[in-house]
């Protein structure tokens, strides 16, 4: 069987502050249907090596940083590629390098389109307390995550879903689906349905202003749900017993348990369950106060 030929454009870090992995670039690259022919990403200054390019290599695929847009289009070109998968690249793209492909760009968001458009679905989702997110594998477009739905997959979200396991669990489900879809794509008989406008969402940037607890401000809730958004970046920062700490898991309770817990504009308290105090590692709060409480 020809194998497809693909060209994987980004570093599918879906989320930022997160454990990059590259469950979508390996699951694409272990299966004997594809051939990655190259790598294409975007290259920032002072940047550390990406975990996907790591991979690219180890498997002697062609990791290529372009400048600009001729220069994707040349580099593209040499590969004759039926395809192209897209997952957090981080620039437009012009429907000119679009249509070089003859299946097109197929792009992975870590939403069900149209609910969360924009660059932090995942952070959005938990942020807003939803039980269930999802992946949608789509037509990549000239507009913000706007093409037509090839393929979607729902996600359950519990209280103890992270940030870092609900990457893990789209990127896998979308790599799943990618995988059934594509080979329709190339033949050119996959199903395709439009997103309804009237019904697309957007989400915000995340900045460190946000980094800060407020309980006179905020619920219990609403402050649980920040802690698991986020995570990694921008972070949920407080100081206990003057000592400026991160918090990494945190729950909600109609009683304090430590005096650490923060009582919040509802009433309820914010249980601090793990933080990591400045200039330490992460531990649990009683391992804080045993060290920390005079």
């Amino acid at each position: 069987m020809k194998k497809i030929k693909l060209i994987f454009f980004g570093n599918e870090q879906l989320a930022q502050g997160i454990k990059a992995k590259t469950i979508l670039f390996d699951s694409l690259l272990a299966s004997d249907q594809f051939e990655i022919c190259a790598l294409l990403l975007t290259n920032p200054n002072h940047r550390k090596p990406y975990a996907i390019e790591k991979s690219a290599k180890a498997a002697n695929i062609p990791v290529y940083f372009s400048k600009n847009n001729d220069e994707i289009l040349e580099t593209i070109q040499r590969y004759d590629a039926d395809v192209a998968v897209l997952a957090s690249y981080g620039k437009i793209i012009p429907e000119r390098i679009i249509n070089a492909f003859p299946g097109g760009i197929i792009n992975i968001h870590p939403s069900l389109l149209p609910k969360y458009r924009g660059t932090t679905p995942i952070e959005s989702a938990l942020l807003n307390g939803d039980t269930e997110t999802g992946v949608s594998v789509m037509r990549l477009v000239k507009a913000m995550d706007a093409g037509n739905i090839l393929a979607q997959v729902k996600v359950k979200i519990t209280p103890d879903t992270t940030k870092q396991s609900l990457y893990e669990e789209l990127a896998q489900a979308g790599a799943n689906a990618l995988i059934e879809v594509l080979p329709k794509v190339v033949a050119k008989n996959a199903s395709e349905t439009p997103q309804d406008e009237a019904q697309a969402s957007f989400t915000a940037q995340l900045d460190k202003s946000q980094s800060q607890l407020q309980p006179a401000l905020k619920t219990a809730k609403m402050l649980s749900n920040e802690v698991r958004a986020f995570a990694g970046f921008p972070k949920s920062k407080a100081a206990f017993l003057d000592i400026p700490c991160v918090v990494t898991k945190a729950h909600v309770s109609d009683a304090a348990i430590t005096e650490l817990d923060l009582q919040c504009k509802d009433g309820k308290y914010l249980v601090i369950d793990r933080l990591i105090p400045e200039n330490s590692k992460e531990m649990d709060a009683a391992s804080f106060l045993n060290g920390h409480k005079k």
